[in-house]
């Protein structure tokens, strides 16, 4: 969990550096989007200061996600540690949710953990037998679930089917062993791809009573490690 931060942050101190400055050629003249040379005393004044700028946005910017790097990681390891002494104390593991409330109830803390769920290649084959029953199916009394069943399969704009619309046919029980048998391919097809793990801080307002997040974009602190929190 924590080898992929190091990598990042080493990464990242590089890319930094090679971005304080503008790109030049083997003789220092300043190369464009396009990666043609100009020598600078060609480049308007206006265009340079932008340059620099930019840049310095940028540096400072990167050095807030190194700690934020920093933090996440801190926290992560804090809460992991509490979370594990406690479950160790009844010789067991921590898995799952917890919320953390401290003793004035001022500050509360979120772990939530969600499977990302998607099926293998015997949903096709429950398709198929999905789509024997609604050729033999007939009448006007199935035509709104045919049309439910139809829509279940839909894509999105990036081809990706919607796991909550396929699990949702499994509450149709028909009398028909083809029916039951594609329910059960689209069980055993159910895999989880990948488990998210968020943690998020609140602090709860005075005035109202409500806890409101403190807004931290701990979910892409990492790239590549989703499962390390938020």
């Amino acid at each position: 969990m924590q080898g992929n931060t190091s990598k990042m942050t080493s990464g990242q101190k590089g890319e930094q550096g090679s971005m304080n400055k503008p790109t030049t050629d083997a003789n220092g003249n300043w190369q464009d989007a396009k990666g043609e040379s100009v020598p600078p005393k060609y480049i308007e004044r206006q265009v340079k200061v932008r340059d620099r700028v930019v840049r310095r946005a940028y540096g400072r910017a990167v050095r807030l996600q190194v700690q934020l790097f920093k933090a996440k990681k801190d926290v992560v390891s804090m809460v992991d540690g509490y979370l594990e002494a406690l479950a160790g104390q009844y010789s067991d593991e921590w898995k799952g949710n917890a919320e953390l409330v401290t003793f004035d109830g001022r500050l509360k803390l979120e772990v939530k953990v969600s499977d990302g769920l998607e099926f293998d290649e015997r949903l096709q084959l429950a398709k198929q037998k999905i789509d024997d029953c609604l050729r033999r199916w007939s009448g006007g009394a199935r035509d709104e679930i045919k049309a439910l069943i139809g829509r279940a399969f839909q894509v999105d704009t990036k081809g990706r089917i919607n796991v909550r619309s396929i699990l949702t046919l499994r509450q149709f029980k028909f009398d028909d062993p083809v029916w039951r048998t594609a329910m059960d391919l689209i069980a055993d097809s159910l895999r989880v791809k990948l488990t998210r793990r968020y943690i998020n801080i609140y602090e709860r307002n005075e005035h109202t009573g409500r806890y409101e997040l403190l807004q931290l974009n701990w979910s892409s602190a990492v790239a590549g490690s989703d499962d390390e929190g938020r």
